[in-house]
């Protein structure tokens, strides 16, 4: 199993807590260096999901991922886990990184992260692993702190990321994308990684909470058109309806369906 760390040269902060992480559970990982969105040129790229430019910071992610992906083509591993370097690591997260004996033929890309935000899975695993399942996922989940993926579909995600039209998890994990089809996505229940500034309250941060802050979504908000404040006010009033229409759907998916929705605890 191939274990990459994406980490900036610039952020050495983050790579010693990854060390940490990693020296606590008794793995190792090979730190990927990220491309930097602040050497990169500025660029035209249009967001085809939101109708905004592309960050230089959102085009950098994206690249360094894709990265990943060809290390793994080119490594002669079967499997990889990629990680983000401000992500912290649950208990028993060493057998999912020194091993893909876990990982289901099902599958083609495994996310290991939580974002704390309700999705939509399949009710029965596909595969259990040191009390943890790995379940098709079916809802949106956002968030490219921690997930694991087979050679095959590397190959796949860089034929279909040639051109870089939206956010790196957009491309991922939206069920309406292609990759994510393509990739057979499924979810590991529970997460074993968690982004620091999603632990709300879980754990104790080890560093400054700045040392996790998001660079691209500071960066992405620039990006979008103002909203005046009716517009404000009407984008939250969408959103409220949006959100308490998905409880409601999921609520009721819960009793009469075969999947569940909720959010995906990090143990």
């Amino acid at each position: 199993m191939l274990v990459l760390v994406i980490n900036l040269d610039r952020a050495p902060e983050r790579l010693t807590h990854m060390r940490g992480e990693f020296e606590r559970i008794g793995a190792d990982f090979t730190r990927l260096a990220a491309t930097d969105g602040r050497l990169l040129e500025t660029t035209d790229s249009v967001n085809a999901l939101e109708g905004r430019l592309l960050s230089k910071g959102e085009i950098a992610c994206f690249m360094s991922h894709r990265r990943c992906w060809q290390q793994l083509v080119e490594s002669g591993e079967s499997h990889a886990v990629v990680l983000e370097d401000d992500v912290f690591l649950g208990q028993g997260a060493e057998w999912f990184l020194i091993s893909a004996d876990w990982f289901p033929g099902s599958a083609g890309l495994v996310k290991l992260e939580t974002y704390m935000s309700p999705t939509t899975i399949t009710a029965r695993p596909v595969a259990e692993f040191d009390g943890r399942g790995v379940h098709r996922l079916s809802g949106k989940h956002l968030g490219t702190g921690g997930y694991a993926l087979d050679r095959e579909t590397a190959r796949t995600l860089l034929d279909l990321s040639a051109d870089i039209d939206r956010q790196v998890d957009d491309f991922l994990f939206d069920p309406d994308g292609e990759a994510f089809r393509a990739a057979r996505v499924h979810q590991l229940v529970p997460a074993i990684c968690i982004q620091g500034l999603k632990l709300k309250g879980q754990l104790t941060l080890t560093n400054d909470p700045s040392t996790y802050a998001s660079g691209i979504y500071e960066e992405r908000l620039t990006t979008r058109t103002r909203l005046s404040p009716a517009g404000k006010v009407k984008r939250e009033f969408v959103s409220a309806l949006r959100k308490a229409r998905l409880a409601l759907i999921g609520g009721a998916r819960n009793v009469f369906g075969a999947v569940r929705w909720g959010r995906i605890p990090f143990r």
